[in-house]
């Protein structure tokens, strides 16, 4: 239980200074007025606890919510637009890879400032969130590293949706097991089913 709760302490830090590291990031760019953010709703999943929405301060840096599996760990859907009005579904777009770029840096940085220790990027791929049958294509980045005393792995999935920017991160401790690996699959053919609506 002592696990979980550091576990989730870690996770809510992670999040805060990514999400503070795209505000800076875009803080001279005008906000977009094409907002579909509303339209979203996010579904109960099986084995996974779904977190409230947060709504971050301006309207470029958009909302998240979080969802929890004792198993497993800690996945974050954060939907913004980075004040950008056009954002391409084409994971192949210049736009997609830069903002790509940005979330593994801001995971880099943190290594930089020593919130996270021996920080390496083990995998960069597409992949299709729901599997062999599913719709939705992503950028998908692999990241280990460790964090008090903790190896812990981190990915992130990025690709464009009603012109905003979906940002995936799933983060938990390093584990080899089945259950993780049937948790991961249900809840990424979930989220590749609400977003092919």
């Amino acid at each position: 239980m002592r696990s979980i709760l550091k576990f989730t302490i870690f996770t809510i830090f992670c999040s805060l200074f990514l999400m503070q590291s795209v505000a800076l990031a875009q803080k001279n760019t005008p906000p977009a007025t094409d907002d579909k953010n509303s339209e979203i709703e996010f579904p109960v999943i099986e084995g996974w606890e779904k977190g409230d929405i947060t709504v971050y301060p301006t309207p470029e840096l958009g909302y998240s919510i979080v969802y929890q599996s004792r198993e497993v760990g800690t996945m974050t859907i954060y939907v913004y637009n980075g004040g950008l009005k056009k954002i391409p579904n084409d994971i192949n777009d210049k736009i997609l890879k830069s903002q790509m770029e940005q979330a593994k840096g801001d995971i880099k940085q943190a290594g930089k400032l020593g919130y996270y220790e021996d920080v390496k990027e083990v995998k960069s791929e597409t992949v299709t969130l729901g599997g062999a049958s599913g719709k939705i294509k992503a950028l998908h980045s692999v990241f280990t590293f460790g964090i008090r005393g903790q190896t812990i792995n981190s990915e992130i999935y990025l690709f464009g949706y009603q012109n905003n920017f979906i940002k995936i991160r799933a983060s938990r401790p390093i584990q080899k097991n089945e259950t993780e690996k049937e948790a991961l699959t249900i809840i990424l053919t979930e989220i590749d089913a609400l977003f092919s609506k």
